[in-house]
């Protein structure tokens, strides 16, 4: 089980952010999912078949961008 933290540009308020929660807790091997809008931050914890860049992907399909 991997846990990452991704930092988010774009997501301004918390139904923004749990509209992101509910689509990221929807995908195959993810646990755990914490999005927050004040910190702008996804907390996710995932296990195969899902990967960082699938999630990352996903965040940038919903209309956010993605920080390194």
């Amino acid at each position: 089980m991997a846990r990452s933290n991704v930092n988010i540009e774009g997501l301004n308020t918390n139904e923004q952010a749990e509209q992101l929660q509910h689509r990221l807790s929807q995908m195959i091997g993810v646990k755990e999912v914490i999005v927050s809008a004040d910190y702008k931050i996804v907390e996710i914890e995932y296990e195969t078949p899902t990967n960082l860049n699938s999630i990352e992907k996903e965040i940038y399909d919903d209309g956010f961008k993605v920080l390194n």
